[in-house]
């Protein structure tokens, strides 16, 4: 056996599941009047099955639900079995770790190495190589991603829990296939996973625990909580896209994350997942302050939450600066992580959440009066082209970039899309030519990424370039026909819901993106006819109608996926 296989098995053995620091009450060994106190603890630790229920206290229950770490391969293995070969798989694994994983802060570099992992779990091995060779190595991508898909449909079946498996199941929904729409249900079933674990009961850091333990099993104990917070952040992300309720409460663990990523064990990678933990525990709340109306209790005109607004906004700003400077204090040498990138993107995104919020109201009032509303309104424009802005300027980051980015980067482009049909034409034609130059600029960069047929960035591209044609055949029509220019304040177009996409690509009704927009078809047919009329029965609040525009473009809005 090589080397440094050994030195993984020396890993392995050393981690317990003591190792794993979870908060108990004085209650849970001293026994209670509860179930959880009276029957066998190990019914209560992701193991609840009748044999564990009657199995009396101290006795041994075979470990059927949890992968195991042995001295030999798994029979699932898929090396083993042919799907690669043991050199390409170690290429693969290694551009994983060093190109993919920096996007996702899934994995330890130090703990997860290429036989650690094998060893490990055979569904987390694959899950790693198929997402690698999603974007290394597109001929064995296939073969790879079914043989990943079985294993998930086994370990299902079984009912099989245990870190890896968790990990696993998370990588698979980071570089989904474009009519993949599991994402939402893909997260639920991992967080009740983890619950099952006990990993809502995580001690927070630092635990007096930990201090005993060996850097080893601080490692694997690091891995747990790195999960759990890599869970919350995705739960809160899209709760607040979707309307959704979350599943994971906040806690003195998730409050505790800066010292987390103080701990001397802690990589850039973990530092980005504090930033992204930060910046959802100070979003979460405010989006039931700024909800839409029929969700808040309005004390009176718009002007009531314009300082909460400038607060956050504030708050947003010094969130990017802090932990941007936090990265340049690393090691990693600035201009090749993306990690500022996405802390940018993201920041710059939430801006836009916020924003189009009360936007939306003024835009669906019957008497929208926007120039006493232009911050509300220029933030929303503003961060909405900073996005594409950021996409133009760092081309090297996109070809590798999980879906999430490529589905808020269609949700800006078609928030300023509805953005030119929505407000008078006095602001749009002053914003339209920054607008088209920024949406055209990202178009052709995602075309120029040599993607293969039906990657994200080929999606994109298309997506993009099609609602540009789209929005400008509807541009052509109107300036030939001067007459049915748009009064200010007595547009059609300024009725409107708003649909939030996020990063899974589920909607939210009544957010920010389209609850109903027409089809651009739709909208030159009513302008052909010239009735007035006819205008004033066309409302952009009927539910399919923004929806067919971005279908016709190769996006569905629902799912948040591109038509392949």
């Amino acid at each position: 056996m090589p080397e440094h296989a050994k030195s993984d098995d020396v890993v392995s053995a050393a981690i317990t599941p003591q190792a794993q620091t979870v908060e108990r009450g004085t209650d849970w060994e001293t026994g209670t009047l509860q179930p959880s106190g009276l029957l066998n603890h190990v019914a209560t630790e992701g193991r609840f099955s009748l044999q564990s229920i009657l199995s009396p206290q101290g006795s041994n229950v075979s470990d059927v639900l949890n992968e195991n770490i042995c001295s030999t391969f798994s029979p699932e293995d898929p090396v083993q079995l042919g799907h690669i070969n043991l050199s390409i798989a170690e290429s693969l694994f290694d551009n994983f770790i060093k190109v993919l994983n920096p996007y996702i802060s899934q994995l330890d570099p130090v703990l997860h190495t290429f036989n650690y992992v094998r060893r490990r779990s055979s569904f987390l091995f694959t899950a790693i190589l198929a997402a690698a060779a999603k974007s290394f190595n597109t001929a064995l991508y296939q073969s790879l991603h079914d043989y990943a898909e079985s294993l998930l449909a086994n370990t299902f079946r079984l009912g099989r829990k245990s870190i890896e498996i968790a990990q696993a199941v998370l990588i698979l929904t980071y570089w989904k296939e474009p009519e993949d729409t599991r994402a939402w249900i893909f997260l639920g079933y991992t967080i009740r996973m983890g619950m099952d674990l006990g990993w809502h009961r995580l001690a927070p850091y630092p635990s007096c625990d930990q201090l005993t333990l060996s850097e080893a099993q601080k490692r694997e104990t690091r891995n747990v909580q790195r999960t759990w917070y890599i869970l919350f952040v995705y739960d809160r992300s899209i709760s607040l896209q979707t309307g959704k309720p979350w599943m994971i409460e906040r806690s003195t663990f998730i409050e505790a994350i800066e010292s987390w990523c103080r701990d001397p064990l802690a990589t850039d990678n973990d530092r980005l997942l504090g930033a992204f933990v930060t910046l959802r525990l100070l979003s979460s709340e405010v989006f039931k302050l700024l909800g839409p109306k029929s969700s808040r209790v309005l004390s009176g005109p718009l002007h009531s939450i314009e300082s909460l607004l400038a607060i956050i906004k504030i708050r947003i700003e010094e969130w990017e600066q802090r932990w941007i400077h936090c990265l340049l204090k690393s090691d990693m040498i600035y201009s090749e992580t993306c990690h500022p990138f996405l802390i940018r993107f993201y920041g710059t995104h939430l801006r836009l959440q916020l924003f189009s919020l009360p936007l939306q109201e003024i835009l669906a009032s019957s008497d929208p009066d926007i120039s006493t509303n232009l911050e509300v309104l220029w933030v929303s424009y503003s961060s909405a082209l900073e996005m594409l802005q950021l996409i133009n300027r760092s081309t090297s980051f996109l070809y590798f970039a999980q879906d999430s980015i490529h589905v808020m980067t269609a949700y800006s482009a078609a928030f300023l899309i509805k953005l030119l049909l929505s407000t008078p034409e006095s602001i749009a034609c002053q914003i339209e030519h920054h607008v088209t130059a920024a949406i055209n600029t990202a178009a052709r960069i995602f075309s120029q990424q040599a993607s293969p047929p039906g990657s994200s960035c080929t999606l994109q591209a298309k997506f993009l370039e099609k609602i540009m044609s789209d929005f400008e055949a509807r541009r052509q029509e109107q300036r030939l026909q001067p007459s049915q220019s748009r009064p200010l304040g007595d547009d059609p177009h300024t009725r409107i819901n708003v649909t939030l996409l996020d990063e899974s690509g589920t909607s939210r009704p009544t957010d920010a993106l389209g609850n109903g927009v027409t089809s651009i078809d739709d909208t030159l047919q009513a302008e052909r006819n010239g009735s007035q009329s006819v205008r004033q029965e066309f409302s952009f609040a009927e539910d399919d109608i923004w929806a067919d525009m971005f279908a016709s473009a190769g996006f569905n809005i629902q799912e948040g996926v591109f038509f392949a």
